[in-house]
This record gives C-alpha cells, structure tokens and sequence, in this order.
C-alpha cells in the first residue's frame, strides 16, 4: 500500500465514509483527467485490525 497525498487519502476516506452510508461496498465511475478518460473503480475490503501492519509496511508493529 502506498499513500500518494494527504489530499487523496483524505478524499478516499470521504469516499468510503459516503459509500458505507449508502450500503454500498463497491463504485465504479467515469472520470476525466488532463484530457483523457478513465474508468476509476473503488472496492472496500473489510480488514481484521490485527492485520493493519501487513497492510501498513512502514508503520512498526505496536506489540513485538
């Protein structure tokens, strides 16, 4: 998992807050972007919190 910005992870974060409100898990969309279009897709996947380090790679593990 990478983060670009602060900016797209907090619009991401609204993104999934606006979509768990509406029961929805998946959204898919047309977009344009500097001229082109793309199809942009988003899918939620629910994660244990006992796996949130194998998810955030640069963050150190709380319990060795």
């Amino acid at each position: 998992m990478s983060f670009i910005s602060d900016a797209i992870e907090m619009a991401l974060t609204r993104l999934t807050k606006q979509l768990l409100e509406h029961g929805a898990h998946h959204a898919t969309s047309l977009v344009c972007a500097q001229g082109e279009f793309y199809r942009a897709e988003i899918r939620l996947e629910r994660i244990d919190p006992a796996d949130i380090a194998r998810h955030l790679p640069d963050v150190p593990p709380l319990v060795k």
